[in-house]
């Protein structure tokens, strides 16, 4: 069995999961007991610049903002090794897990998530920062159906990838990856959040991506080129304010895409709507 890694004042008990460059381990604090998550570079990457970067951004993004769908970072060791994050240890589920056993989901209860998801953003674009991997691995239900964000493991201000974009670096998921970012001069800002967040929406609405299936390459082409599949043809009898919604999400211009702050209260009014249509029937 391989050993666990050695971390300073917390001991490490499983592994929850991880990335390309992170393990993340259930873990205890030794003086109080106290129960947390730790996310650590893993042995191949502790010494490689561009990972330690990764994980500095992420710290400085979860440590610059407390909200309640946001997961919260309660230690940072970032600066010499071992690297890691001491994070809120958060129970139940992954919003992937949850559609792999269900498939889609009502209306009522994917704008429920995809709201709080939406919160959560607003505040990260509130101090200037983009989550840039937006995708139902990075959002865990815990507390019947509350949903938190996590993962800011891309997390960037605004033209700060460049350096790595240039070098032909693609962070994030193809699968949830803004056309902006997937073109030979990517170029991106909190807008490619909201894009992420309408293919997990439109997912969570209809067990799909509104795109075809294909590599990496192709996919990024799609995005690029082609307009994504209508929720009408899914679901014809979707009300026309949620498909207008989703439509303005997934636009492939990000100018035309909605802010954090006006696609929630939009969610709201569509939340508000399916639930009073759920009463009707």
């Amino acid at each position: 069995m391989k050993a666990l890694p050695r971390i300073p004042g917390y001991e490490l008990l499983t592994c929850l999961g991880g990335g390309a460059i992170t393990t993340v381990y259930s873990a205890r604090a030794c003086d109080t007991d106290f129960p947390c998550a730790v996310k650590v570079l893993r042995p191949d990457w502790d010494d490689q610049p561009v990972a330690v970067k990764l994980l500095q951004r992420e710290a400085r993004a979860c440590l610059g903002v407390q909200h309640p769908h946001l997961v919260r970072v309660l230690e940072s060791h970032v600066m010499t090794p071992p690297h890691f994050l001491v994070m809120e240890y958060l129970a139940g589920e992954s919003l992937r897990r949850r559609m792999r056993r269900d498939y889609s989901m009502p209306q009522a209860t994917a704008l429920w998530i995809a709201r709080q998801t939406a919160e959560a953003l607003a505040a990260l674009h509130r101090i200037g920062f983009i989550h840039g991997d937006v995708k139902p691995e990075n959002i865990r239900l815990v507390d019947i159906g509350k949903a938190i964000l996590l993962d800011l493991g891309f997390a960037h201000r605004p033209g700060e990838n460049a350096p790595f974009l240039e070098k032909g670096y693609v962070l994030g998921t193809v699968n949830y990856l803004a056309p902006e970012l997937c073109g030979q001069e990517p170029k991106d800002d909190e807008r490619a959040d909201i894009f992420s967040l309408g293919m997990t929406l439109f997912e969570l609405l209809t067990g799909q991506l509104p795109f075809p299936a294909g590599t990496p390459l192709e996919t990024m082409q799609r995005h690029r080129t082609e307009d994504p599949t209508l929720l009408t043809d899914h679901l014809p009898a979707a009300p026309a304010t949620l498909t207008e919604l989703v439509d303005s999400m997934l636009a492939r211009d990000p100018n035309d895409r909605p802010t954090a702050n006006k696609l929630v209260h939009e969610l709201i009014g569509s939340e508000i709507a399916s639930l009073g249509q759920r009463r009707a029937a």
